[in-house]
Formats: C-alpha cells, sequence, structure tokens
C-alpha cells in the first residue's frame, strides 16, 4: 500500500461508477473550503434552490414573496403587488412593517444589508418577530440577491423611503433616504 505522501496516477485513483470522476488523490484539512457571505449560494445554486433553470427561477421569485406573505400571516400587510417587467425582472411590493433600516447593533450594518447578504440572518429565528414563515426560514430573499444581476429594495419605513442596490448578493449602493413617504405611517417593501 502506498505511503500517504506518495503520488498515485490519476489513472489509478479509484473510480466513482456512477459518476465516471475519480477520487481525490489527497483528503484532509488543506481540501476543506469555508465560503463567506453569499459565495456558497454562487457557487452551488441547485443547494439552495434545487434547479438552476425556469424552477430555480420561479423559486427565487417565490422566495422574496413568501416574505412578504410572512408579512400578511402576521397581521401587518394587507396587500401584496406582484409585477412582471418587459426586461423579464420581478418586483414584489408589500405593505408590510419594511425591512427594519436601523443599524444592527451587534454587526453595525444596516439590517437591511444585513438580512440581504448574509445566509441565515434575519426575524425568523424565535425573536418573535413572526409567528409563522414560509420560504427557505433566513436564506429566501438573500438567494435571490445572491443569483440576481442585480436587486434592488425600497423600504419605507419611519416616514422616510430607503434604497439599496445589490450585484450578485454584493452591496452596490449603500442605503440612502431618497424621498419622505405623503402619510408618515406609511411602511412596505419592494423588492425588484
Amino acid at each position: 500500500m502506498p505511503q500517504a505522501q506518495d503520488e498515485i496516477p490519476v489513472d489509478k485513483l479509484p473510480l466513482n461508477r456512477a459518476t465516471g470522476i475519480r477520487a481525490a488523490q489527497k483528503y484532509d484539512a488543506a481540501q476543506i473550503d469555508k465560503l463567506e457571505g453569499l459565495e456558497a449560494v454562487r457557487k452551488r445554486p441547485g443547494m439552495f434552490i434545487g434547479d438552476p433553470d425556469e424552477r430555480g427561477l420561479h423559486h427565487l421569485v417565490f422566495e422574496v414573496l413568501d416574505n412578504s406573505i410572512d408579512e400578511h400571516l402576521a397581521g401587518f400587510c394587507t396587500k401584496i403587488e406582484v409585477a412582471v417587467h418587459v426586461d423579464g425582472s420581478v418586483s414584489v411590493r408589500d405593505n408590510g412593517r419594511g425591512i427594519p433600516v436601523d443599524i444592527h447593533p451587534k454587526w453595525k450594518m444596516p439590517a437591511v444589508e444585513l438580512v440581504l447578504t448574509n445566509l441565515h440572518a434575519g426575524g425568523k429565528f424565535g425573536q418573535g418577530a413572526y409567528k409563522y414563515s414560509g420560504g427557505l426560514h433566513g436564506v429566501g430573499a438573500k438567494c435571490t440577491n445572491a443569483l440576481s444581476e442585480w436587486f434592488k429594495v425600497e423600504v419605507s419605513r419611519d416616514g422616510s423611503v430607503y434604497h439599496m442596490a445589490f450585484a450578485k448578493g454584493k452591496t452596490t449602493d449603500k442605503l440612502t433616504v431618497i424621498g419622505e413617504v405623503k402619510n408618515k405611517k406609511t411602511t412596505g417593501t419592494l423588492i425588484t
């Protein structure tokens, strides 16, 4: 039997008959990788959305829609609009509470940026923000963001309209106030 440091010719490596792929010669800590942010979603989308075809595309839209439905089920949203645009993009608008825009005390970034760029960040993990929730429980809208050429969010909260933009899961436009709402009680989220 060869020693661990001995090189084995590639054609002598074990062959997986199902895939036709030869096993790696070496498997130790150096082969273990840790992906940051949404890199895992971009590298292996099927693990998160099932299929990288039109079914996966529909799944991405449903993940954003599920957030609006969760707001409705929680009793904070009475209207949800879905629009398909000429360029093939989709917008989901609701009149729910609006994704929080204040700076997160631990992560020191706007909460909207945190929940749209970090896996498993969200309000559905038992802090009482939601009694019911659908989707992928903390990976949904961020997967949509990660797999979108561009992704925009507008949040109406606290009398202001906030805007943020992303490309392939990375922030391109920081959170900015782009206007005021006519009625100070108007809240909601628009994601395109």
